[in-house]
């Protein structure tokens, strides 16, 4: 699904509006965005010929002429929208983003700009996900058995729970207490029907989980093939962190990042070295 906001607004000093405006209307879209999702900003514009002043040239918001990023950027958190967008687009030049039809040609405004948002599935609940076996036998991830859409709970629950004798098997309890918490932080009435029917957390709801617990979310995901692990949403909370995989919607517990990193760039290394072998 994509959500367009089309917003025709000069965004010019030049012409008497402050770029702050722009930036405000850009931040308050995407921040009132309730699920995942990827975004990228069309720019409208007028060209001025740099040897006629009466010959001028407008081109509407156009993904296909002014796109202001090269690819739709990804955003998994709230603290992504300032980082990777507002932060980089007032990095930018952005005369150097639009199409000119010559060189005779310079810019005169950019006038208008349209918001593109791409909708994405990515919660973290996924109970009948298949979990290849590359990550289901690795030792330093927990997947846990039967979440029923849960499994962020789960993560949550087995991070916090001080024992030494834990079973990811029989944590059932401190799941349900997570889930009550989580419950009261969002001003919902708990009930044994809503923990049986909670739907999955998408990842940008886990902006609001962190707060509940106090707990930083960071998630990765592999590349399955290669073993390959990377960091897709990075939480810039002041808390504790929790590190959690996520494959087909399913998150897993990471209990040692680095390790498991480790083991996938030393993945990596045999497959390079195999694959460079002579015959």
């Amino acid at each position: 699904m994509v959500y367009v906001s089309n917003v025709s607004r000069l965004i010019n000093k030049r012409l008497g509006v402050e770029p702050s405006d722009f930036y405000n209307k850009l931040e308050n879209v995407l921040s009132t965005q309730v699920s995942a999702f990827k975004v990228n900003i069309a720019l409208g514009y007028e060209l001025v010929s740099k040897t006629d002043p009466d010959d001028t040239r407008y081109f509407y918001p156009n993904l296909a002429n002014t796109y202001v990023f090269n690819k739709p950027v990804a955003i998994n958190s709230k603290a992504d929208i300032r980082k990777k967008v507002i932060s980089e687009i007032r990095s930018m030049e952005l005369a150097d983003k639009l199409n000119y039809p010559s060189s005779g040609y310079k810019l005169k405004a950019i006038t208008a700009f349209k918001i593109f948002v791409y909708h994405r599935d990515h919660a973290l609940g996924d109970s009948e996900a298949v979990i290849p076996k590359v990550i289901r036998e690795n030792k330093h991830v927990i997947n846990f058995p039967k979440t029923n859409n849960k499994c962020v709970f789960h993560c949550i629950a087995w991070h916090t729970f001080q024992s030494t004798k834990k079973d990811p098997r029989r944590i059932q309890a401190q799941v349900k207490e997570a889930f009550k918490r989580y419950c009261s932080f969002k001003g919902i009435k708990y009930t044994l029907s809503l923990f049986r029917s909670f739907k999955p957390i998408d990842l940008l709801q886990l902006d609001e989980v962190e707060d509940c617990f106090e707990l930083g979310i960071n998630v990765y995901s592999m590349v399955v093939a290669s073993g390959n692990v990377e960091c897709i949403r990075r939480s810039d909370k002041g808390y504790g962190g929790m590190d959690i995989l996520s494959h087909e919607n399913h998150a897993l517990y990471i209990k040692n990042i680095d390790m498991l990193q480790s083991n996938s760039e030393r993945n990596t290394i045999t497959a390079y070295e195999v694959f460079n072998q002579e015959y």
